[in-house]
Parts: C-alpha cells; sequence; structure tokens
C-alpha cells in the first residue's frame, strides 16, 4: 500500500501532467476542497464539498491562471494528514497580472483517499495579480454584494 506523502506527491504529479482525473479518483466522493481565497474576489477561492465541485476549483484555475511553475518543496507528514510547503510563479489570464508567492497545502487522508484538501495562499498578492494592479480601490460586485477592499 502507498504511504500518504507517496499518495500526495503523486497527485501532484498527476497535475504537472494535467491528469485530473486521478486526482479526482483518489478524492473521497465527499471530499472537503477549500481555498482561502474569498470567492467574492477570487473565482477559484472558497469551500466546495464533493468531487464534482472540486471539479469546479480546476475548471476556474484553468480558465484564469496560466502557471509558469508549481513547485512543490517540502512534505510534512502526521498520522491522517500530509503538509505541503511550495512556491509557485503564474499569470493571471484577465488582467496579464503576474503573481510569484508561497503556499501550503494540507491533505487529509482516511482509508487512502483525500478527504479534504485545504489551500493557504498569499490572497493579497492574488487579488492584486487577478485585478491587475493595487487592490487599495477595487469594487467587485458578489452577487447582490459588494465587496470593498480597504487597508
Amino acid at each position: 500500500m502507498i504511504n500518504n506523502v507517496e499518495l500526495v506527491k503523486s497527485l501532484y504529479d498527476a497535475f504537472k501532467r494535467g491528469d485530473l482525473e486521478t486526482i479526482f479518483a483518489a478524492s473521497d466522493p465527499n471530499i472537503r476542497w477549500i481555498s482561502n481565497a474569498d470567492p467574492a474576489l477570487i473565482p477559484w477561492g472558497g469551500e466546495r464539498n464533493g468531487v464534482e465541485a472540486a471539479k469546479g476549483f480546476f475548471k476556474e484555475l484553468a480558465e484564469h491562471v496560466e502557471f509558469e511553475s508549481f513547485v512543490p518543496e517540502e512534505f510534512l507528514s502526521g498520522a491522517d494528514t500530509v503538509t505541503v510547503l511550495g512556491h509557485s510563479a503564474a499569470r493571471m489570464k484577465q488582467s496579464g497580472g503576474s503573481v510569484e508567492h508561497d503556499w501550503a497545502h494540507i491533505f487529509k487522508i482516511q482509508n487512502g483517499k483525500v478527504s479534504e484538501f485545504r489551500d493557504f495562499t498569499d490572497t493579497h498578492a492574488l487579488v492584486q495579480a487577478y485585478f491587475g494592479g493595487d487592490i487599495h480601490s477595487v469594487t467587485v460586485a458578489a452577487s447582490d454584494q459588494t465587496a470593498r477592499l480597504h487597508h
């Protein structure tokens, strides 16, 4: 049986190949997929539940982000978790803005399947790149509400 770190490494390899089906097959059908980015500002942000909803994360990511590099650097194993520290550089397709940042991913694994994925990233840098500049004056309509960023 493959250990948790090897499982997670295989998922990053699959992502790099564009083989999302391998990721979905290794996921519990009721996976919780969580990004710390605000979905009112970043389309792939927020929480999703279930494999079908997790597919939406990758769809939004593909529509909006072109990775220049995506490097998982350190794998830390716990009893039922694997935490991965990494670094990425990407260009936002909408704005042309670039972002380079460190990130952390936490995978919770139960019965050989990923039951939860959490993405922690530099949301300030991400939003700034997504909107193509200084975010201190951005106003974004989110459903019936307006999200106003200020510092």
